[in-house]
């Protein structure tokens, strides 16, 4: 029996993705039972029971519901609504959203991949008219247009084409697309054309391998008796290529993750930073120009991560200027007589200068860094413009050097010196400045104020990588939106909110252990000793010494007191006075920080919850309700077991930090 039931006004278009490991809904022919998509929009379980019958959504989860077919022997209503009622209060709230067919894809992707591979034959043909003559170009091209022709016509007439409507937001994101592929190959062939074809041509012109290879005015030969030149050139055009192509072939060959699954992983995570979303549509009404900036529209097909890749092609060829610049001497010739021998070593050596050291040390610096950013998925045009940047300074700092040092004393020292300069470009900077006018030395104040090296975790790529977004110390990371820096890198969640939450502590206390200024190296030393008993983040100290429900300021005295004759013994005589009275200005400082408020949310967060009976779903009215309701009754201790009751120190623990509590209750 054929069931034709028109869709309520929420399945017209269906709002999301549905899971791929769902069923497939049929067309409508010859279907026996009505099939529906349903979604949790909310990160809370909701149970729905009704007739017996009962359904069970898991956070954020996307599934297919099916009723039992005519004959079946089973009495079940094909519509999803009349088999559990309470489904329209939810839909209603936005915690759910029902539908009946799959939202139709916004990208015909075998069209787009059609384009962009006819895009790729017709440069490759046009390319050829260089080797192949014109008789047999003029054929090759008419035999590929005419099978290009014939391909369009089979893709654009296929039956999964002309089963489906196609509207105008289709055929525009089979534009983009094509468009955003497009310009993705033509970078990609820029790229690829810059790292070796300006090596090519400056061998073939600045040394003698134009006496060995020519290609004008008699067309191209290769002057045989001179065999280990050809050799030796090319070697050096293989090598100069493979660098300067390097870090950016690695942007083109990661697979990167599908933009979607970004998406959904940045949307459990702001559910436990910001308190004010409840669903996936206030998320969406809060977030969604944001995620559209950093992800582009959720097609659930994208791959590639939006920004100019513009950037890729200038870092390629400074690169590939720079490997010239110390590999190649202008004017160079290889002689090689009869019976001679030739180290190709010699060749791929570079030269001997503070400016060619300095050179190698920023693309050391720099292929690590894209190496990080391979590995964390977090690799962007944006890095290939810190590249470019770094390169340019540290051959500046190299002149620098040289100018202010002996010039004929190019030592180990100073070209030790130029290489760490491109890691640390501004210590060396300071430094230089240090050792030529000591006198005037606190002139120009070069000292970074509360570097990011004070905070655990963070080392030299990942600042850098921070750096791309604004932040260069303490003071800029404590102060930055958590959410905003999660669009913008691939930091995992927990390690962002952990770094935060140290440079609130840090700030706080500022200074150093070398610190002459006294009151700096107080609060460096303080903080050394927070840490050696276990109080690392500004969130521990605040938890330890707040007051909870239903305490008196007695305990919290306590509290503090008993912290400071911990610290005493770590403290030098001297910080020991008025160590009370700090710790409870500076926990009261803390409690009334601002900056702290998304950090005690993400630490906090009931969706995060081990203990059953502190966990919280969504009824059938849409409210939330305490507990599990899998879980019948709390389990019981065994007999004989002597089991401790909780004390007001567990108590504390177990609210102050519900993301380190294990799988089990309690006791």
């Amino acid at each position: 029996m054929t069931v034709t039931v028109t869709a309520p006004a929420e399945a017209e278009n269906c709002p999301f993705e549905p899971d791929p490991q769902s069923s497939p809904v049929g067309t409508g022919r010859g279907r026996t039972a009505r099939e529906w998509f349903v979604q949790n929009e909310t990160p809370r379980p909701i149970w729905l029971k009704h007739n017996g019958r009962e359904l069970i959504l898991t956070p954020l989860e996307s599934r297919l519901w099916k009723a039992e077919p005519p004959g079946s022997g089973r009495a079940q209503p094909e519509d999803i609504h009349e088999a559990f009622p309470q489904l329209r209060r939810l839909v209603d709230r936005r915690q759910v959203a029902v539908c009946d067919k799959p939202r139709t894809a916004d990208v015909d992707a075998p069209v787009a991949s059609s384009i962009r591979v006819a895009v790729i034959v017709v440069l490759v043909w046009l390319v050829s008219l260089w080797p192949l003559p014109m008789w047999w170009w003029l054929r090759i091209g008419a035999a590929l247009g005419i099978a290009l022709v014939l391909w369009f016509f089979v893709m654009l007439s296929r039956p999964a084409r002309r089963e489906r409507k196609r509207s105008a937001s289709q055929t525009g994101g089979t534009v983009r697309l094509v468009r955003r592929k497009a310009w993705y190959n033509f970078t990609m062939a820029m790229v690829v054309a810059t790292g070796i074809l300006i090596p090519a041509l400056t061998l073939y012109l600045a040394t003698d391998l134009r006496n060995v290879v020519s290609f004008w005015p008699d067309g191209f030969a290769i002057d045989t008796s001179k065999p280990l030149v050809l050799v030796g050139r090319l070697m050096q055009l293989t090598f100069i290529a493979v660098v300067a192509l390097m870090p950016a072939l690695m942007y083109f060959q990661f697979d990167a993750e599908r933009l979607s699954t970004l998406r959904q992983r940045w949307i459990q995570n702001v559910f436990r930073l910001d308190p004010t979303v409840y669903t996936l549509s206030d998320v969406r009404a809060k977030y969604d120009r944001q995620l559209e900036e950093a992800y582009g529209v959720d097609s659930g097909r994208g791959r590639l991560t939006r920004g100019r890749r513009s950037p890729i092609i200038v870092a390629t060829l400074i690169l590939a200027f720079g490997w010239l610049l110390i590999m190649l001497r202008a004017g160079d010739e290889i002689q090689v007589g009869p019976g001679d021998s030739l180290s190709f070593l010699v060749l791929l050596s570079p030269d001997q200068s503070l400016v060619a050291f300095a050179f190698l040390g920023a693309y050391f610096f720099s292929l690590r860094l894209v190496w990080q950013g391979f590995v964390r998925s977090d690799l962007r045009p944006k890095t290939y413009t810190t590249i470019a940047v770094r390169v340019l300074v540290v051959v500046i700092l190299a002149w620098l050097i040289e100018a202010v040092s002996n010039a004929a004393d190019n030592s180990q020292p100073l070209f030790l010196i130029a290489f760490t300069a491109g890691f640390v470009p501004d210590t060396i900077l300071h430094l230089i400045w240090e050792k030529t006018l000591r006198q005037k030395a606190s002139v120009l104040n070069l000292d970074q104020q509360q570097p990011l090296t004070e905070i655990e975790g963070i080392d030299l790529y990942e600042r850098t990588r921070l750096s791309e977004e604004g932040i260069t110390n303490v003071e800029a990371l404590a102060h930055h939106d958590l959410i905003d820096l999660f669009f913008k890198t691939r930091f995992p969640a927990a390690r962002l909110v952990d770094w935060v939450d140290q440079a609130i502590l840090v700030m706080y206390l500022d200074g150093s252990a070398g610190e002459s200024d006294s009151p700096k190296r107080c609060n460096a030393e303080l903080r050394v000793a927070l840490r050696t008993v276990g109080i690392r983040t500004a969130s521990d100290l605040v938890e330890f010494s707040r007051r909870g429900d239903g305490e008196g300021s007695e305990l919290c005295i306590r509290r503090v007191t008993s912290l400071s004759k911990t610290l005493a013994p770590l403290l030098p005589g001297a910080e020991r006075r008025g160590l009370i009275q700090r710790l409870h200005v500076l926990s009261e400082a803390l409690d009334h920080s601002e900056w702290l408020g998304r950090i005690e949310n993400w630490r906090r967060s009931d969706l995060i919850e081990a203990d059953p009976a502190q966990r919280r779903w969504i009824d059938e009215s849409g409210d939330l309700r305490r507990g599990d309701p899998r879980v019948t009754s709390a389990p019981s201790p065994a007999a004989g077991m002597n089991v401790q009751p909780r004390t007001e120190r567990t108590e504390f623990l177990n609210r102050a930090h519900p993301s380190s509590r294990t799988g089990q209750p309690t006791p």
